[in-house]
């Protein structure tokens, strides 16, 4: 079992490496590079990661927890279905949509055809996290009798979609005609309305 200090130079080795990678690109960073931020011997970086993939890997799961981690332990305190669903958008929407979460986005998009289970890792760690918490509170407003849904976590995808689609998209292709504030919030309120018209239980 790890040490608590073999766990927080781990945790260290990655935040370094993640902050590199965002910076350089996976190709401009090499294992050198990780130890000269970090300190210490090149030993000591593979004992705890094989190789760069390995590592990289784990850097992206590193960042997208902490990223999600604020959303994760979102508890939606307004009684109306349509208020929580709202503001649940909002907080998905400052994850998902942060200019740092957008470049972590491109460069695992990158790289998913070279690095095995990256991509895996991304979707695992990053969507599916923030689908579960909207399935989750879909699930426990279908057994409130409040709205009815088949497979609370297929609906929370495809709300977790209709939601911010269109301008993750925009941010991720550096479309000229970025998401303002109003349109990102029209996204949200507008596939709220659509879901709820198709399952709100009256």
């Amino acid at each position: 079992m790890p040490t608590t200090l073999g766990t927080d130079r781990r945790a260290v080795i990655m935040h370094a490496a993640g902050v590199l990678f965002l910076a350089r690109g996976y190709e401009g960073v090499s294992m050198e590079d990780v130890r000269h931020v970090v300190g210490g011997s090149k030993s000591t970086l593979y004992r705890y990661f094989t190789g760069k993939s390995a590592l990289f890997r784990s850097a992206v799961e590193a960042l997208l927890d902490e990223k999600s981690a604020p959303l994760r332990a979102f508890t939606p305190t307004d009684p109306d279905v349509r208020g929580s669903l709202v503001t649940l958008g909002r907080h998905v929407a400052t994850v998902v949509l942060d200019p740092s979460a957008i470049s972590l986005h491109r460069l695992v998009t990158s790289e998913a055809a070279r690095i095995p289970g990256v991509g895996q890792t991304f979707f695992e760690h990053g969507p599916a996290s923030g689908q579960a918490v909207l399935g989750r509170y879909l699930q426990a407003a279908h057994d409130a009798g409040v709205i009815r849904v088949r497979d609370a976590r297929a609906a929370g995808a495809q709300l977790y979609q209709a939601m911010l689609g269109d301008p993750q998209m925009r941010l991720l292709t550096n479309s000229p005609s970025r998401p303002t504030p109003a349109e990102v919030e029209t996204s949200i309120t507008t596939a709220v309305d659509v879901f709820l018209d198709g399952t709100l239980v009256r």
